[in-house]
């Protein structure tokens, strides 16, 4: 009877408190409201709604790129770690030293490339220079070593998979934490890309929101930041459950 009306207790003190919050933020809500109207509203109509163009370009954008991406590190990283591949110790020595490389000073290579196919100042010749993602590579070689011993791979092969057969059966369903961890990471990386569009993109009907917004805003000011910024953060809230499990995958062996 005691823990029953503790029990009670405890559920009212909660809902009061619930209750006694959402009324005390409404005036932050309000606030926030405001602010968010005197910070979009002059965007959202500058240039005859060049805006949207801009978060059009930026969705194609990274919408291709990330695919591409993905597609890419994790494939490379299953074939690193499970099949029998000529200089494998140089190729991932290449792809961690790639990584130390800023992307200031692959800046001119690439734009010589991309201007030597005749792709320059094109949405299609930034998604191609921006599908470079070592680090994705390097972390599906990382997770593959831990999660596909050659024992299991012994076994696909007895069963009669080859080597694309171990890939559908065997590696894909096993990385699907693996791809929220690469789908997270490269996409903070597209969507703050900054450098690269600065470069390859001259017409403001190409740019991207990165690029727009600096050019709105100026040069220097927290709120583009802040912007750009929003994105990632909801993409971690609303997955970060699957993030943390691909990352500690393979962390703990039984």
């Amino acid at each position: 009877m005691e823990l029953g009306s503790q029990r009670r207790n405890s559920r009212l003190i909660k809902v009061t408190l619930l209750i006694m919050t959402f009324w005390a933020s409404i005036p932050v809500f309000w606030i926030l409201r405001d602010v968010g109207r005197m910070i979009f509203a002059p965007i959202i109509y500058f240039d005859n709604g060049i805006f949207f163009t801009w978060l059009k370009n930026t969705s194609i954008f990274v919408g291709s790129a990330l695919s591409i991406s993905v597609i890419c590190c994790i494939t490379a990283g299953f074939v690193l770690a499970v099949l029998d591949v000529p200089f494998r110790r140089f190729l991932l020595f290449a792809t961690l030293v790639t990584m130390l490389i800023p992307i200031t000073a692959m800046a001119m290579p690439l734009y010589v490339m991309i201007d030597g196919i005749g792709l320059n100042d094109t949405l299609l010749g930034l998604i191609l220079a921006s599908s470079f993602f070592p680090f994705g590579a390097l972390l599906s070689y990382l997770y593959y070593t831990s999660v596909l011993p050659p024992d299991l791979v012994g076994m696909g092969r007895i069963d009669g998979l080859g080597d694309f057969g171990i890939y559908r059966y065997l590696g894909i369903p096993l990385s699907k934490s693996l791809i929220s961890v690469v789908t997270f990471f490269c996409f903070v990386s597209l969507w703050n890309s900054y450098h690269l569009p600065r470069i390859l993109l001259v017409e403001p009907s190409k740019s991207i929101m990165s690029i727009g917004i600096e050019a709105f805003y100026g040069q220097g000011t927290t709120l583009i930041a802040i912007i750009m910024v929003i994105p990632s953060v909801l993409l971690y809230l609303a997955s970060q459950k699957t993030i943390a499990r691909g990352i500690f995958s393979g962390a703990v062996k039984e």
